[in-house]
């Protein structure tokens, strides 16, 4: 007879999931085991093994999961009803609430996506590309003479991801600038670059 799921079955697997996160963030994916995250959730490794295969299984959900709700999340944004640039000032918002919020799985995205399993790298490659997609099309709206052609709209949206996802090695909220303030520059280089009407208006 199978084993039948807890009701708890899902909540119990988010906390493994997050305490794994925490551990691969912290001293990286090759150097923990699935011990090191048992012992993290005070469970044991079989019973570990109750509710993921293995800490590889672990590492394709949380980071599918990391990348899928920022796309669910930026989609309608990006072609809600609001004008253009306030549009990328939120969308820019967003993503850095999201890399905050979710500061392990981000970490463990930049540094340990190698590891993924090839099917979940694909995935998560796909819902990259389409976060992409979002942000090119927003740019041709905001100036659609220079962004006719889709590779310098690219070139520029993945220039913008950039800076974007590497906020989590210097960014602290416990410093003078807020998120909401940290976008607001983000969107001022953006759209004025750093010698633009922002810039000058400052020197004078």
């Amino acid at each position: 007879m199978a084993r039948l799921k807890s009701s708890q079955f899902d909540d119990i697997r988010a906390s493994i999931l997050d305490a794994a996160a925490r551990l691969f963030a912290a001293q990286g994916f090759r150097n923990t085991n699935i011990i090191d995250i048992g012992r993290a959730c005070n469970a044991s490794k079989s019973r570990m093994y109750h509710y993921f295969d293995s800490k590889e299984s672990m590492l394709d959900e949380m980071l599918t999961q990391h990348v899928a709700v920022l796309v669910a999340q930026a989609a309608p944004l990006a072609a809600g009803p609001a004008d253009p640039r306030t549009r990328l000032r939120d969308f820019l918002l967003l993503h850095l609430r999201h890399y905050h919020q979710a500061r392990d799985r981000h970490t463990v995205l930049v540094e340990d996506a190698d590891h993924l399993s090839p099917d979940a790298r694909a995935e998560v490659r796909r819902l990259e590309q389409q976060l992409v997609g979002l942000l090119e099309r927003l740019l041709q709206e905001l100036n659609p003479e220079r962004f006719t052609g889709r590779s310098n709209a690219t070139a520029h949206a993945m220039l913008i991801y950039g800076m974007l996802n590497w906020t989590y090695t210097w960014y602290r909220p416990s410093g003078r600038l807020s998120l909401d303030a940290l976008a607001d520059q983000a969107t001022g280089l953006c759209l004025h670059g750093i010698d633009g009407p922002v810039a000058r208006a400052a020197r004078r």
